[in-house]
Order: C-alpha cells, then structure tokens, then sequence
C-alpha cells in the first residue's frame, strides 16, 4: 500500500465527537435523538424512548430527564469512541450525582424489593425533604459535614420522628450506592457518611397520637351516612385494624357464623399486598357493632361470598386514604374537633383494650404488634388508674396511724 494512499484513509477517518444528545417531547414522553454511523459509513439519526412523563420527569430541561440523558450518553459517547479506536483520550463521563443515583437505582429497587406503602414514602419523603439538597450532589463528594449542618438546619422544622425518617432515609441511600458496583467494577462510594453524623441541636418531640375515647368512636360512627363508610371505620376503631388492612378484607376472610374475622393481606394506597409482619396474620373476635355493619354492608351489595369489601371496581381495592377524605372526614370533623384520621382509631382501640383490665396482651395480641411495639407506640394509660391506686394506698397509711376518713 502507497504512502499515498495510508495518508487519504487516515485523511478520510471519521473523528470521534462527543454528543450531548438532544431531548424531545413527543406522546407524553422525552425522547433522546443522537447520531450512529451506519454501515456504509454514513451518519444516522437515532431517536430512543427516555422516559415517560411524570412527575420527577415534568419538562424536557428538568434535572431528572438531563441526568437520563447525560448517562445515556455516556454510554453512546464510549460505544462510539471504541467503535472508532480514536487517539484521543476518550472524555470522562459526568459525576454521578446523587438525584441520578436515587432516580435511576434506589427508587426502582424500592418499588421492586420494599412494600410498596413503603416506596411510595420514600420517594414523597425524597421529594418533599431530600430532592432540593441532594439531587445535584455528587455521590462521592458528599461528606458527614454535608449532612450534619443538613439535618441540623431541618431540625428547626421537623419533630424528633420526622427527622429519624429523613436521616434514615438518606442512610439508606448510601448504604445501596456503597453497595452498587460502578463502571469501574468497584463500589460507587467506600464510605457511608450518614453512620457517623450527629445533630448539634435538640429536636422537638412529636406531638402525642390521638387515640378517639369509646364517646367518641360512636359519635362519628353516628354521623356517617354511608354504610361502607360506617364499617370501614368500624373495622379500624372497633377492632384495631390498621387502614391497609381494613381495605384489603374480603368475604372469604369473614366467618360470620363463627364470629372471626382473618386478617391475611394489606393494601396501601390501593395496592393489594403482603401483611406489615408476620406477626400481623391475626384472627378476630366478631364484636358489635362491627357484625351489624358487616351484614348490612353485605345486604347492600347483593350478598357476594368472595372478592373485596371496599373496591370501586369490583377487582381493585380502594385507596383507603382517599375513601377515608372523601366519605368520612367531613362528617367526623363535625362531630369529632380532633379528628386526626382512622390511624387514631386505632389508638383508641389499644387504649380502650389495655384499660379494660391493664393488661397489655389484649391490645397487642389484637392489633398485631410485637409487645415492644405496643407498649412504646399505642398504649396510653388512663390516669384513672393512678388516681384509684393512690387513693387506696392513702386509705392504708390512714389505718396506719389510727385515723379514720
């Protein structure tokens, strides 16, 4: 081969490029159009699906669809650079920014491997408390004293509770990036720099959890005009039952007959699922007024043997949060001026239960709690107790020194 000729075929040699991409709108969906070399050597336009459009993915410039986009590219830019065997170094690919990790790999392993009544919180809770500090962030760059001057400034805003979920959800974040391998075959970070970070200023307790009084229970059950409604908060304020759980009864589970009612699955927001814990799979005792809802909500829908108590369409669950806001919040809020929600009836019914007798086994063994769990969250005292014990242990010291009252 002529020296002539080595010289035209470098001269001609396509040089590598690096592309951004360029990202566009199109059936409520980003698009990602960038060049390919085709097989006769010739430039092709390439147009690949993104993303769907959401919320996260709202306009075209928003930093969750760049990061797509950059990433993607990355990827394009090296395929292309290897294709070529270009001399020239090939560019670095952008750091990995945290909101791209969380986006692109902690979000969907959550929705895949956690409840999804847990994912769903983590991804409001990224939203709402974590997106503004953390999206542009590096993985690598970001330190314990990042974090700390963090959540001591949201320490000023959120309780004691609030701030635990945050700090642990952070944790987790980058606990998983510590534990991805990255382009390079090794870890994304070697360190989690959340294990060691403390907060400098004292953080307000949460407010104690409403727990509706028996007086109370029944006056919003007396208010509510729908049937479905009126079991729905019976199941939860009568029987302890959380509102997931409420939402995921289905005839098949109730034995009316025998007075049981088994409680097997869970439903968060609308999603049928797994129970919280194992410990959770429970039977309940039938009581009133929960066994006249129960047949009367039956009567209404033509006497069915399976499928779900509450669904709007037959084959779905509801979503008990927006079934609680629209048919029994603005009835029980005229009635009940500390509504706080099905969760609080709950709480009453563990109250209730354990000041029956003081004996704690009853309010766990029906809500489904481990003991621990009981005693730190939903047990409240009734004051009464103390009063009755003080006044018995005075009666004793008055026998003591010869006094009689």
């Amino acid at each position: 081969m002529s020296k002539t000729l080595l010289e035209l075929l470098k001269a001609n040699r396509r040089r590598f490029r690096k592309q951004k991409g360029t990202i566009v709108e199109r059936s409520n969906a980003f698009w990602l159009r960038f060049y390919r070399d085709g097989k006769d050597g010739a430039r092709v336009k390439v147009t690949e699906r993104l993303c769907d459009k959401g919320r996260e993915f709202f306009a075209a410039d928003c930093h969750a669809v760049t990061v797509l986009r950059d990433i993607r590219m990355a990827q394009v830019n090296a395929d292309h650079h290897k294709e070529l065997a270009a001399p020239t170094p090939l560019p670095e690919a952008p750091p990995l920014t945290i909101g791209a990790f969380v986006l692109t790999t902690y979000l969907p392993w959550a929705k895949g491997n956690l409840r999804g009544s847990t994912a769903r919180g983590y991804e409001k809770l990224w939203g709402q408390c974590l997106k503004a500090e953390l999206e542009t962030r590096t993985l690598m760059g970001y330190t314990t004293l990042d974090a700390n001057e963090f959540l001591t400034k949201l320490a000023a805003k959120l309780n004691r509770n609030s701030l635990a979920h945050v700090r642990s959800l952070m944790s987790g974040i980058f606990k998983h990036a510590k534990n991805t391998r990255g382009p390079d075959n090794k870890p994304l970070i070697n360190d989690n720099p959340i294990r060691d970070v403390k907060v400098l200023v004292k953080v307000r307790k949460p407010k104690d959890m409403v727990a509706y009084t028996h007086e109370e229970t029944m006056s919003i059950l007396n208010t509510l005009d729908r049937t479905d409604a009126k079991l729905f908060f019976a199941l939860c304020a009568v029987l302890g039952m959380r509102p997931s759980e409420a939402a995921a009864v289905k005839w098949e589970n109730i034995n009316l007959d025998g007075g049981l009612l088994q409680v097997r699955e869970a439903a968060p927001y609308g999603v049928l699922g797994e129970l919280k814990t194992e410990k959770s799979k429970r039977d309940l005792n039938l009581i009133e007024p929960v066994r006249t809802y129960i047949a009367a909500w039956h009567r209404e829908v033509k006497r069915p043997m399976v499928g779900l108590l509450f669904t709007p369409d037959g084959r779905n669950p509801i979503n008990h949060s927006d079934f609680a806001r629209r048919w029994i919040k603005p009835q029980a809020e005229k009635v009940c001026p500390r509504w706080d929600g099905c969760y609080s009836g709950r709480h009453g019914a563990a109250t209730d239960l354990y000041n029956q007798d003081g004996d704690v086994r009853a309010a766990y063994q029906v809500l489904g709690n481990s003991l621990e769990v009981v005693m730190k969250t939903y047990v409240k005292a009734n004051t009464e107790q103390g009063e009755t014990g003080l006044k018995k242990r005075e009666q004793v010291f008055l026998k003591a020194m010869g006094v009689e009252k």
